[in-house]
């Protein structure tokens, strides 16, 4: 398995996160607390959007926000018909 390469399933994902900032010397509780946070702050991005804690993790991690949660971060699609303002 590639090491820069989060997986998809999230308790998989959760765990390679957390090893990751083992690696680098954190731990969930002192990168919020190191970003003035609540401790729990960090454990919050894994579940749900938290685009602050997002980036903390993955500047830690030396892995952009977009490949370790590609569904939170989708291109936005164009729409190519134009609407029509009511008057």
């Amino acid at each position: 398995m590639d090491n820069q390469k989060p997986p998809q399933k999230p308790a998989e994902r959760r765990a390679w996160i957390k090893y990751r900032l083992e690696l680098a010397g954190y731990n969930f509780a002192k990168l919020s607390r190191e970003h003035g946070l609540y401790r729990t702050a960090a454990k919050i991005a894994l579940d749900k959007p938290y685009p602050r804690m997002e980036r903390a993790i993955a500047e830690k991690i030396g892995v952009p926000p977009e490949v370790i949660w590609p569904e939170r971060y989708q291109p936005v699609k164009q729409n190519s018909k134009r609407r029509r303002h009511k008057q």
